[in-house]
């Protein structure tokens, strides 16, 4: 039974489109997700949603009862604690526990008589009955199991409101939604700051939560793995899909390329038709005249038939060019320490980076991933150890915190005064590729969005031609297409990466190496991220008594000999194996694309020669049936390299 429905629903502001004619259904316990550009309007969507905006055409319709929840943009009660925060929303268990109380204390009065007995008696359980069913038991352990899960200490929960931070705020607001008893929650970037434990616990909570969600995050690995539909707004239109992130490109793209061989089929026969039409009236007799209106109805009827292609929205397209080679050590760092206050981060770290190498540097919120990164470009200090810079390193580096509040140039000036010696033309191109455009280039650079703040940021170190990128969270404020462009300019780049990342899709696509944060400790990985996900898999089970895998090793007990001799030979073995198992992944992939691509355009040239007008057009459908037999061998083709490919990369897992 569908618990919330739109039906033609548009929006405009100040007469400018957000959405128009969105039509579509959610199901009770839907798992959806939310996906489009940066500025499509899925925010406008859940206000519109939530009752915050009135529709300008359509309507929306709600089941009786509906609750719809949404996380608060800030939280009030700033004397309030952690813990009183979420106990508050638990206000009618608290007042069966208060009534549960006083009728015991009345069964307990003496001279009670036997009718006044049996009443409390039954009143008492009632009450019972009401506060199991509502979750009496287990309210409070689910309190601590969200506040646990999402990253908080026990030490926190008696904390106040005004002590926390921006993200404690945050993941608080998301601990009261989830929570909550909305039949219907609106999941806003739920993901943001969250470190992995905390992304891995949502994405368990999610899956086991009974009840139906929207939500909106650029983060691919964890709508796949939450949603189980899709929803697209582009171009002020809304389609839903059936199927995870990972369904909905495959089914999205065929269904595009679909649309496109139709048209240009379609095409095709119109301007024949066309030409057929023209003659025909040129020769001006009567007969020619009949036979060119008889066309024009069938070139109407074509024309009808014609798909309405969506106008392609702009992309993001750039590639880093790699300074001259550097030597073969980039980096190194000894016995690094480092202290602030009371708090030791770390002590004792040993790291080194090489040429070519694509590490990732994770660890929970807090450690001191991105002080290890200030450590090693030399902008602080450490308590104790050294770090020294490769022969001819160029670093370009990528802070999470793009701090331009102070500048009071506009976009042009500002990349003017990075690099004098560009011309305005190769500025201005620059600028074009990161979807700057005329209108922009004139915008200050403090009013920039966190999404134009990210793109600016990476276009000033693709300008630097740097051999080592160190990007603290490049993808924060990229929308899922942007996060693909800079994946697929990482991949073609030459140069080293260090980055600290929580974006798992973005860690398995370019990650040869994992390095882990914690406890004041580093521990490596030499493999991917499924290979990290592994070993830790073993670490734990070792933990817990089993035999313990000894590839994962907190760095700083490895002897160094050891390291030296049999450290480097396996990890260029698995950097080796981890090439060609991304290779045979790729292919594997684009075969797959290609297979679902090969299936629609087969089932389209189908549906054309069944059309009735077809039956008399003897050349139409020859030349169609002929297009439909390459189809049918290029599919051919693709399922058997696939079959290839697939056990290839069988054995080399």
């Amino acid at each position: 039974m569908a618990i919330l429905a739109l039906n033609k629903v548009s929006l405009a502001y100040q007469e400018r489109p957000v959405l128009e004619d969105c039509s579509f259904s959610l199901e009770a316990k839907s798992k959806c997700g939310l996906v489009g550009a940066n500025g499509a309007g899925k925010t406008s969507l859940f206000r519109l949603l939530c009752g915050q905006l009135e529709p300008t055409g359509g309507e929306i319709v709600n089941a009786r009862g509906l609750r719809i929840g949404q996380m608060e943009q800030e939280l009030k009660n700033h004397q309030n604690t952690i813990w009183q925060e979420l106990f508050a929303l638990f206000a009618p268990l608290q007042e069966l526990e208060r009534q549960q109380e006083l009728v015991n204390r009345q069964l307990q009065a003496e001279g009670l008589s036997e009718v006044a007995q049996k009443h409390l008696l039954m009143q008492q359980a009632q009450l019972h009955e009401d506060y199991m069913e509502q979750g009496g038991l287990t309210y409070q352990s689910r309190i601590r199991g969200a506040l646990l899960g999402l990253g908080f200490a026990e030490d926190d929960f008696g904390r106040q409101l005004a002590e926390l931070s921006g993200g404690q705020r945050a993941k608080l607001a998301l601990a009261k939604l989830l929570l909550s008893d909305a039949d219907l929650l609106l999941l806003d970037e739920p993901t943001n700051h969250l470190d992995v434990d905390a992304l891995e616990w949502l994405e368990d909570f999610l899956r086991s939560l009974n009840k139906a969600y929207i939500v909106i995050s650029h983060d691919r690995y964890f709508l796949d793995r939450t949603t189980e539909q899709t929803l697209h707004l582009y171009n002020h239109h809304i389609k839903l899909y059936r199927g995870n992130f990972s369904a909905f490109k495959q089914q999205s793209q065929a269904a595009l390329e679909a649309d496109r061989r139709h048209n240009a089929n379609l095409n095709r026969e119109i301007e024949r038709l066309q030409g057929v039409i023209k003659q025909q009236k040129q020769w001006n007799r009567e007969r020619n005249l009949v036979a060119a209106h008889s066309k024009e109805k069938a070139l109407a009827k074509l024309q009808q038939q014609l798909v309405a292609e969506e106008a392609p929205m702009p992309e993001l397209h750039f590639q880093f060019k790699a300074a001259p080679v550097s030597g073969q050590d980039l980096l190194r760092a000894e016995g690094l320490a480092m202290r602030f206050g009371d708090n030791q981060l770390f002590a004792g770290l040993d790291f080194t980076l090489r040429r070519g190498e694509r590490v990732f540097l994770l660890g929970p919120n807090g450690v001191g991933k991105t002080t290890l990164f200030r450590l090693l470009l030399q902008r602080l200090e450490p308590d104790a150890g050294e770090v020294r810079q490769g022969a001819g390193l160029r670093i370009g580096y990528y802070d999470q915190v793009q701090k331009l509040d102070d500048t009071s140039d506009n976009l042009l000036d500002y990349l003017r005064n990075c690099y004098p010696k560009l011309t305005e033309t190769e500025l201005r191109t620059a600028l074009a590729a990161f979807l700057f455009f005329a209108e922009d280039l004139a915008k200050p650079c403090r009013v920039l969005s966190g999404g134009e703040k990210a793109r600016l940021g990476l276009l000033k170190i693709l300008l630097s031609r740097p051999n080592l990128l160190l990007l603290d969270e490049p993808t924060n404020h990229l929308d899922i297409a942007g996060r693909e462009a800079l994946e697929q300019a990482l991949q073609n780049y030459d140069g080293a990466i260090l980055a600290i990342s929580h974006d798992r899709y973005f860690i398995n696509a370019l990650a040869e190496r994992v390095v882990v944060l914690e406890q004041g400790r580093l521990t490596e990985y030499c493999g991917g991220w499924e290979y990290y996900l592994e070993k830790r898999q073993q670490l734990a089970a070792g933990r817990a008594g089993l035999t313990i895998n000894p590839t994962a090793v907190p760095a700083s007990e490895l002897d160094s000999a050891n390291k030296k001799a049999a450290g480097r030979e396996d990890y260029q073995a698995r950097k080796e194996q981890a090439a060609n198992l991304r290779r045979l992944q790729n292919r594997l992939q684009k075969l797959e694309n290609a297979i679902a691509e090969g299936e629609a355009e087969k089932a389209a040239l189908e549906n054309q020669l069944a059309a009735p007008e077809l039956a008399s057009d003897y050349q139409q459908a020859a030349a169609l049936h002929e297009q439909l037999q390459q189809a049918q061998q290029r599919l051919d083709e693709a399922m058997a390299e696939w079959e290839q490919v697939a056990l290839a990369l069988e054995e080399a897992e």
